[in-house]
């Protein structure tokens, strides 16, 4: 099964040349290499550009308020299908003695959805801005501007902060649904959501999901994972945060040392996560990825992506082992990462230079040598490179290096059929094929098109650090996580908070796709 390509004149299947050298490199001629050209054609995505689709700056969502949003969410099916059974088995629980509850659970569970979208971190502060002169039209969707049959009072029509609910009683919904109940509810809305997406905006999403970003970010909190010792009696004390870690400080992670978790998400070319996982701070976070790929992935996004297009999976550098890259490649994505980092300081430069220079011999192939960030040249430096991909009948990504030139004749490398052999001091150090019963020593960036100097690779970087910028910007600015210390005493309270807001992003979506054509958004 093989994508569709451009056709060129070096025969079907293979993209236009990109310019003869290799790239980045010097040829051993003295002739200054010309620089690939950045071509997508029609086998590579393009990225996208705009804002994510829930900035409060997008035209479709300008008009609307927080209560409003709010509906949004309550109104989609899969609310309907996970959250209002739970809810509405919450108030069928409730005691049938004495007078009937003020509010419902859906309506205390809407002041919840409330506080995430209005991004402050407690109910007090939110409840202030339901119950403010500005929050008159939101109380009046959400439905808190109605009679309230109060304990010990008569039946009134109350106003402003009155009829909305009390901390106390907010308080209290949230004891009976319990947190670990309230996480995994939200965690499934928002896997529902993403299936519920798939279904009635397919083209959309699959575009959106032709290029996939994966990033981590930590969120820190004020409690502390380690056990306490009380000097004067000896007394242990247990960690006041339960599932998290501590990571010490260092001259390359200011601002991300500390208690707290770590956030592992992968979001589409628009800042849209498709799934994420919170893990302790000091976890690997290229092994959450890999679980992740291979569970919840493979579980919910993988079965809407069975076609041919090639999709393009990008990370930096913390993602950037063997086995990360096999995952990639098994999900049906080319992987963009570099182990040598692009970052304008003098050590990742020198590093990089090293890498420029480095030669890697091929076996059985003398007139063609990798440097060492496995990007292809030839002899007499006239060569040139191509792009070139294809699926198995399982999905899987198939990626190939290609060269061809007219002195040095040509070769082709497939990504996961290579492996390294010796070491950086020896002098025969180079790439042979991988033999049975080598399979463990695969270097998956053999063969990887998508190499260090490659214009197409730059681009996906630079989208991937732009759009990750704009989705980890609203996590902070629009939703009010992920900005400071936050007081979370266990990791599923955390995560019960990220899910909530995943959910109301996948919900904001649906508002730039229908707009308001539907009526499940007529409030």
């Amino acid at each position: 099964m093989k994508v569709g390509r451009k056709e060129a004149s070096n025969g079907p299947g293979r993209e236009a040349p990109n310019g003869p050298g290799s790239p980045g490199c010097m040829p051993p001629n003295g002739k200054s290499a010309r620089r690939r050209r950045r071509r997508f054609g029609t086998t590579w995505p393009e990225p996208t550009k705009g804002d994510v689709p829930y900035a409060k700056s997008r035209p479709e969502l300008a008009g609307l308020s927080l209560g409003e949003q709010v509906r949004i969410v309550m109104n989609t099916p899969a609310w309907a299908e996970v959250l209002r059974p739970i809810l509405d088995a919450l108030d069928k629980a409730r005691p049938k003695k004495g007078p009937k509850p003020s509010y419902s659970s859906e309506e205390l569970e809407s002041c919840l959805l409330f506080q995430s979208l209005a991004g402050v971190s407690t109910y007090a502060e939110a409840r202030a801005l339901l119950g403010g002169d500005r929050g008159e039209h939101d109380r009046a969707v959400l439905g808190f501007d109605k009679h309230r049959d109060r304990v010990g009072r008569s039946l009134r029509l109350v106003t402003s902060r009155e009829g909305v609910p009390s901390d106390a009683t907010v308080w209290r919904h949230k004891q009976r649904f319990g947190l670990d109940e309230h996480a995994r509810a939200y965690e499934e809305l928002f896997e529902r959501l993403i299936q519920e997406h798939f279904e009635e905006f397919p083209e959309q999403l699959s575009d959106e999901a032709r290029v996939v970003h994966w990033d981590g970010s930590v969120l820190l909190s004020h409690y502390t994972s380690f056990e306490r010792v009380n000097r004067a009696t000896g007394e242990v004390k247990e960690p006041t945060l339960k599932g998290g870690d501590f990571r010490p400080r260092t001259r390359d992670n200011w601002g991300k040392a500390g208690h707290g978790f770590n956030m592992v998400a992968a979001v589409t070319q628009s800042g849209l996560p498709l799934c994420a996982r919170l893990t302790p701070i000091n976890k690997a976070e290229y092994k959450t990825a890999q679980s992740i790929i291979e569970d919840e992935w493979r579980r919910v996004v993988a079965p809407h992506l069975q076609d041919d297009l090639v999709r393009v999976m990008a990370f930096d550098a913390a993602y950037s082992g063997k086995h990360m890259r096999r995952a990639v490649h098994r999900a049906g994505f080319v992987p963009n990462c570099h182990p040598v980092s692009h970052a304008a300081r003098k050590r990742s430069e020198l590093n990089a230079a090293a890498k420029d220079k480095a030669r890697l011999k091929i076996r059985y192939c003398e007139s063609w040598h990798l440097n060492g960030h496995q990007e292809l040249s030839c002899a007499c430096g006239q060569g040139k490179t191509f792009r070139r991909v294809t699926k198995k009948r399982s999905g899987e990504a198939v990626a190939r290096l290609e060269g061809s030139c007219e002195e040095c004749g040509s070769v082709s490398l497939t990504a996961g059929d290579w492996r390294l052999y010796g070491s950086a001091k020896s002098k025969t150090r180079g790439v042979a094929k991988v033999l049975p019963g080598e399979e463990d020593k695969i270097d998956w960036r053999v063969g990887n098109p998508l190499t260090f100097h490659d214009p197409l690779s730059t681009k996906y970087g630079s989208a991937r650090f732009g759009q990750n910028e704009g989705f980890h910007g609203a996590m902070v600015t629009r939703f009010g996580l992920l900005k400071e210390k936050a007081w979370y005493r266990s990791k599923t309270q955390a995560e019960r908070d990220l899910f909530q807001v995943f959910c109301a992003m996948h919900s904001l979506l649906e508002v730039c796709f229908f707009q308001f054509k539907t009526p499940r958004f007529l409030f």
